[in-house]
């Protein structure tokens, strides 16, 4: 490794000096501190006040030699198109360190460092110590070709360019797409990064090729590997008398799907009964568990990827097709195998009583949200299930007013929405409806997820759990000046009711978009973990994710611990594997969630800036 440079203090402060000496000498010990800091006009009474103050904070800690050093931190880089960076570590959340271009030491962006850390005005200053691990060996670009030589150019600016040799036989093209394997990690950023070429996805203007980039810079891989198609090919097709078990038989129970037109991964159908005292609700599940056994290669892909993709022109699949679409699906006239939960609810919408149970299904009718809102809003009802939506409606107001008086936060964000013509090339931009029918299917899920986290913290099961921590102090602090500008004021103590009120009051007016852009920007990230901490977004004290286990990891578990739990199958073994797994499990779903929310939002803006660069002019 290249040697570090020296750190220069950046003023005559004696905070500033303290740190430089550690980061260039350390470690040392306090009379070697003393001795070199109270030569001249700081006096030692000076030092020891400041020296203690940051021992007891923690920014100057005890060497495993001896002696003291500065307080080092490790995790990933993040760094701005700017030039300068933050580094992220799950253990200190909501306290990155920033770092400054001049203080990265040919760190680059997703790598994980090593950074020696101070408190600063701003919050915490960092310095690259060392460089633990690259982030990516791989990067997509355009070639290029300038006197003979060629390079790719990333996608991403923060990535660098790779110098990259032809051989006679390539077959290559300036602009055309490819992915380079780097083969040298120069230290020093002033030198090239060279590398090979692994495959040219295509020219750029093929269609498809420029979202296949961004799939191929996020690792999201469109087939399976050999073993996991195997094990798929092996999947009935069909449900047999011999899966029945003690499922119990819904299939003469009013049930139905309501999702998406393009929709083909039909996870959840839905029934409704009226009660004299209410309403019972089920909620019926894909039991995608019944056919992806644990530490199988197809649950250890589905645990790889952790999430389906969902890019401007196609899904990413978690699992394969021929589950995902075949035998897992809810499709409508066919018999399919489900997880329900049937919840009891007064007329007022408080919750009366809740049963688990492994079940058989057979949908009735494959509704889509635009059909279920152009019946609702009057439209002809072909299938003569308006009376029914309608008290699903019902029950959709008794639940969202139960959810809202809780102080839940309901951020009303407009979302694009990008139509493509057969060719790949955008021809308009839209705003995604969220209807009534929408509204519907959203409150069923909820208060199913919510069911499930009281049952798995009920019965002490290995769960993993949806968590929504309060925003942070600072960021809370930051959004309250920029209100304030605007004329408007939050309660010291914040709670998400405070901030439904307030999104409330801005409903409609011109500055409603910059003031939930903002408070969107200052929440925390939901996140899987193993303990229930509560969902503060929600403001549900309990919450999970059970609802969609062909297209998210996290649910799948769930399924998995939730159905050996009512069959009375979880041994002590189990219990203890599980444990062990959990806390890693929820980590890395968090993580691919994160990766496919981005690359989602990286193919949309592609597609918008090439709509409007064909308006221009």
């Amino acid at each position: 490794m290249a040697k570090r440079k020296a750190y220069r203090p950046q003023s005559d402060n004696l905070s500033e000096k303290i740190f430089a000496l550690l980061y260039n000498r350390a470690p040392l010990s306090e009379d070697e501190l003393v001795a070199r800091l109270t030569r001249n006009r700081h006096s030692s009474k000076a030092f020891f006040r400041i020296y203690r103050q940051y021992r007891q904070e923690g920014w100057i800690v005890r060497a495993p030699e001896g002696g003291v050093t500065v307080a080092t931190r490790q995790g990933s880089l993040r760094v701005n198109p700017r030039g300068f960076g933050f580094v992220v570590s799950p253990d200190y959340p909501g306290a990155d360190v920033f770092v400054p271009e001049r203080w990265l030491a040919g760190a680059r962006h997703d790598d994980v460092v090593t950074v020696w850390v101070r408190p600063s005005a701003q919050g915490f200053d960092g310095r690259v110590m060392n460089i633990v691990k690259r982030a990516t060996e791989v990067v997509i670009g355009t070639l290029e070709r300038h006197r003979g030589s060629w390079s790719l150019k990333p996608r991403d600016p923060r990535r660098p360019v790779v110098e990259v040799a032809s051989s006679p036989h390539a077959k290559w093209h300036p602009g055309d797409i490819a992915r380079a394997k780097i083969t040298d990690w120069p230290l020093d950023p002033k030198r090239p990064v060279r590398g090979e070429i692994i495959d040219v996805l295509g020219a750029a203007d093929s269609p498809g090729v420029d979202v296949s980039a961004i799939a191929a810079e996020y690792h999201l891989s469109p087939t399976f590997p050999d073993a996991v198609l195997a094990e798929a090919e092996k999947l009935p097709q069909s449900v047999t008398e011999a899966d029945y078990g003690n499922r119990v038989d819904l299939t003469d129970t009013l049930i139905v799907t309501i999702d998406g037109s393009d929709a083909k991964d039909l996870d959840d159908a839905i029934s409704l009964e009226s009660l004299d005292n209410g309403y019972r609700i089920g909620v019926h599940i894909a039991d995608v568990s019944h056919y992806v056994a644990e530490g199988t290669a197809m649950d250890m892909e589905a645990r790889r990827r952790g999430t389906s993709v969902y890019l401007v022109d196609r899904v990413i699949p978690m699992l394969p097709h021929r589950l995902s679409n075949g035998i897992a699906s809810l499709n409508p006239g066919v018999l399919r195998l489900t997880v329900s939960v049937e919840i009891e609810l007064s007329a007022l919408g408080e919750v009366l009583h809740t049963k688990f149970f492994r079940s058989l299904i057979r949908s009735r009718h494959r509704l889509t949200y635009q059909g279920v809102n152009e019946v609702l809003a009057g439209g002809t009802d072909v299938l003569g299930l308006k009376p029914w939506l309608e008290e699903l409606a019902v029950v959709r107001d008794l639940l969202r007013t139960k959810r809202v008086e809780r102080g839940a936060v309901d951020f009303e964000l407009p979302e694009a929405k990008v139509v493509l013509d057969d060719h790949g090339h955008p021809v308009d931009v839209i705003v995604r409806d969220r209807g009534l029918a929408e509204s519907i299917i959203e409150e069923l899920m909820l208060l199913a997820n919510e069911a499930v986290a009281h049952e798995l913290l009920r019965a002490e099961l290995p769960g993993l759990f949806r968590v929504h921590d309060e925003p942070s102090l600072d960021k809370m602090t930051q959004f309250r000046e920029m209100i304030g500008v605007l004329g408007y004021r939050l309660p010291e103590q914040v709670t998400p009711k405070s901030l439904q009120n307030l999104i409330n009051r801005v409903k409609g007016l011109p500055e409603e978009r910059v003031i939930n852009s903002a408070l969107l920007r200052s929440m925390k990230q939901a996140r899987y973990g193993p303990h229930n901490t509560g969902h503060f977004g929600l403001a549900a004290e309990e919450y999970t994710h059970f609802t969609s286990p062909i297209r998210r990891y996290p649910d799948l578990w769930v399924h998995r611990v939730l159905t050996r739990h009512l069959e009375n199958q979880i041994t002590e073994a189990d219990r203890e594997r599980w444990r062990q797994l959990v806390a890693s499990v929820g980590e890395e779903a968090s993580a691919r969630e994160r990766e496919a929310m981005d690359a989602e939002r990286d193919s949309v803006a592609l597609k918008e800036a090439e709509f409007m660069a064909n308006k221009i002019g």
